[in-house]
C-alpha cells in the first residue's frame, strides 16, 4: 500500500479513532464537571493545564523524532535508523527529567505568588501537581514510540492505543461517582496510573513489532548525529514549551485576577478546541511521514505539494467542523453541559478562531521542520508566542475584560503566521505568494462565506435543536459544494471521480 492509497487508508482509520475518542471525551467532560463541581474542576484545569496542553508538546516532540526517523527511512540507511531510534530514546529521558525538575522547582513560586487557590484546597492542589508531573513524565518517555509508529505509518495500532487511553479516562471519571473519598485526589492518581500503563503498552508494541530496531546504547557511534538530534529536539521542545506557556500563562493570569471559576470556562473552551484539533491532527499524521521522507529523498517539489495539501485539508476540515460550533455555541454547550459557566461561550469562540489562524500555516510548519534547520525559526516564533502573557497581564491589570484580552492572542498568532511564512521562503525557497493565493485565501474565503450564510439562517429561526441540525446540514452541503467546485485541483477531481466509480463497481 503506497502513496495516496496509504494516506487515504490511514486517514480513514484515524478518523474512526477520532469519532470514538471524541464521543468518549464529550461524555467524560460533563461527568467530571458534575462529579468534581465547578471549583474543583476549575482547579484541575488550572493545575492540569500543563498536562492538557501537553498535547501540543507531545505533538511537537513526536514530529521532531519522526522527522529524523522518516528522513532516514527515505534515505534507506538501516544502521543510521537504528542509531536515530536509540538516540531519540536517550534524548527523551533527558528531556523528561529536565522538564520534571524545572516544573518541580517552579512549584513553590507558583503556589506562593501566582496561583489563586482556596486555602482549604491547597494540600490537595500540591498533591495533584505532583501526580500530574508524573503523568507528564511518562507522556514524554512515550514520544519516541509514538514517532516510530507514525514514521512507519501504522495508524491502526496508534488508534487502538488512543481509544484504550480514552476508555480508561472515562472509567476514571465514572469511578468518581462511587467513592466518598476526595474525588479530585482519586482522579489525580488515576491519571498518573493511566499514563504509566499507556507508556508500557507503547513500549511493548514497539519492542515486539519492530524487532530490527533493538534498544542498545552500543549502536550509537555517530556523536555528530547525537548532538544534531539533541539540538533539533531542544529547539523543538522550546517551541512546544512556548505554546504551552502561552496557553497556560493565560490561564494563570485569569486565575490570578478572577479565581478558579474562570478557569472552568477557559478549560471547557480548550476542551472543545482539542476535540476539533483531533481532526486536523489526523490529516497531519497521515501526510507528515511521506512529507518528511520527501526531504530525505531530496524531492523539494513533492515536499512543497504535500505541505500545501496538508494546510488545505487541515484548514477545510477544521472550518467544516468549527462553523456550526461558532454559530451555535450557546445551543451546543447547553446540550453538552446543561449549565454554561460564565464567559464559556466567548472563550470557546475565540479559541476556535485562534486555532483556524494556526492551521493556516500547518503545512508550512511541517515543511520547515523537515529541513532540520529550525534554530532561528524557533527563537522568533517562541518569543512572539510568549509575549502573549505580559500583554494579557497588562490588559487585565488595566481593567480590560477577560474576553477582550483573550482576543489579543489572535492578533499575536497572526504575527507568528507572517514570521512562519517568511522562514519558509528563506529556508526552502518556498513559493509563499502562490501558497497564499492558491491555498490559504480560497480556504478562508469559503469558511467566511459559509459562515455568513449560516449566521443569516440563525436570524430566520429561533434557537432550538432543530435550528442546530439545520445549521449542521447546511454547513455540510455548502462546504461540500464549495470545495468540489472551487477548491479541488484537476488531479483531485480525477481521483475523486475514480474513487466514486470504484465504489459503484463494488456495489454491483
Amino acid at each position: 500500500m503506497q502513496g495516496v492509497n496509504r494516506i487515504i487508508f490511514n486517514t480513514v482509520v484515524l478518523y474512526a479513532k477520532i469519532l470514538i475518542c471524541m464521543a468518549i471525551s464529550l461524555y467524560t467532560v460533563p461527568l467530571l464537571l458534575h462529579a468534581l463541581g465547578d471549583s474543583d474542576y476549575g482547579l484541575f484545569n488550572l493545575i492540569g493545564g500543563i498536562i492538557s496542553m501537553l498535547a501540543f508538546m507531545n505533538a511537537a516532540m513526536t514530529l521532531s523524532t519522526q522527522r529524523y526517523l522518516s528522513v532516514t527511512i527515505g534515505e534507506g540507511n538501516h544502521q543510521k535508523l537504528l542509531e536515530v531510534y536509540n538516540i531519540s530514546i536517550i534524548l527523551h529521558v533527558i528531556i523528561g527529567l529536565a522538564v520534571v525538575i524545572l516544573i518541580e522547582l517552579s512549584m513553590p513560586l507558583l503556589f506562593e505568588y501566582v496561583l489563586n487557590i482556596e486555602q482549604s484546597r491547597i494540600t490537595i492542589a500540591h498533591l495533584l501537581f505532583h501526580l500530574l508531573v508524573v503523568s507528564m513524565f511518562f507522556h514524554i518517555l512515550a514520544v519516541p514510540f509514538d514517532a516510530l509508529i507514525n514514521a512507519y505509518e501504522e495508524m491502526m495500532a496508534f488508534s487502538v492505543i488512543s481509544i484504550l487511553e480514552s476508555v480508561l479516562r472515562l472509567s476514571a471519571a465514572v469511578l468518581l461517582y462511587y467513592i466518598s473519598y476526595d474525588k479530585l485526589e482519586i482522579y489525580g492518581y488515576a491519571i498518573a496510573l493511566i499514563s504509566l500503563f499507556i507508556f508500557v503498552v507503547k513500549f511493548a508494541y514497539s519492542h515486539f513489532r519492530y524487532r530490527h530496531l533493538r534498544l542498545s546504547l552500543s549502536v550509537v557511534h555517530d556523536k555528530s548525529l547525537f548532538f544534531q538530534m539533541f539540538s533539533f529536539a531542544g529547539w523543538n521542545t522550546l517551541s512546544s514549551l512556548a505554546i504551552i506557556s502561552r496557553n497556560q500563562g493565560i490561564a494563570l493570569v485569569l486565575n490570578h485576577f478572577y479565581g478558579t471559576i474562570i478557569n472552568t470556562a477557559y478549560g471547557i473552551g480548550n476542551q472543545v478546541n482539542g476535540v476539533l484539533g483531533y481532526f486536523s491532527a489526523t490529516i497531519q499524521k497521515s501526510i507528515n511521514p511521506q512529507l518528511m521522507q520527501s526531504e530525505g529523498m531530496h524531492e523539494r517539489q513533492r515536499l512543497t505539494m504535500m505541505s500545501g495539501a496538508l494546510t488545505k485539508y487541515s484548514l477545510l476540515c477544521l472550518g467544516l467542523l468549527a462553523l456550526p460550533l461558532l454559530i451555535e455555541t450557546h445551543t451546543v454547550l447547553l446540550l453538552w453541559l446543561g449549565e454554561i459557566p460564565q464567559h464559556t461561550i466567548e472563550f470557546t469562540r475565540i479559541i476556535i478562531i485562534l486555532s483556524i489562524i494556526f492551521q493556516s500555516t500547518s503545512g508550512i510548519m511541517s515543511a520547515v521542520q523537515s529541513t532540520g534547520n529550525i534554530k532561528w525559526y524557533t527563537i522568533f516564533i517562541s518569543t512572539i508566542l510568549i509575549s502573549t502573557i505580559p500583554i494579557v497581564y497588562i490588559g487585565t491589570l488595566g481593567g480590560l475584560s477577560p474576553v477582550t484580552v483573550l482576543w489579543s492572542t489572535c492578533a499575536i498568532e497572526l504575527l507568528a503566521t507572517l514570521v512562519r511564512l517568511n522562514f519558509a521562503r528563506l529556508l526552502l525557497n518556498y513559493p509563499v505568494i502562490t501558497y497564499l493565493k492558491d491555498i490559504v485565501v480560497p480556504c478562508l474565503t469559503l469558511i467566511v462565506s459559509v459562515g455568513v450564510i449560516l449566521f443569516f439562517l440563525t436570524i430566520l429561526f429561533s434557537p432550538s435543536v432543530l435550528r442546530l441540525l439545520l445549521v449542521c446540514i447546511a454547513d455540510v452541503i455548502l462546504f461540500g459544494l464549495g470545495v468540489y467546485y472551487f477548491l479541488l485541483s484537476p488531479t483531485e477531481h480525477d481521483y475523486i471521480t475514480k474513487l466514486f466509480d470504484t465504489i459503484k463497481h463494488l456495489r454491483h
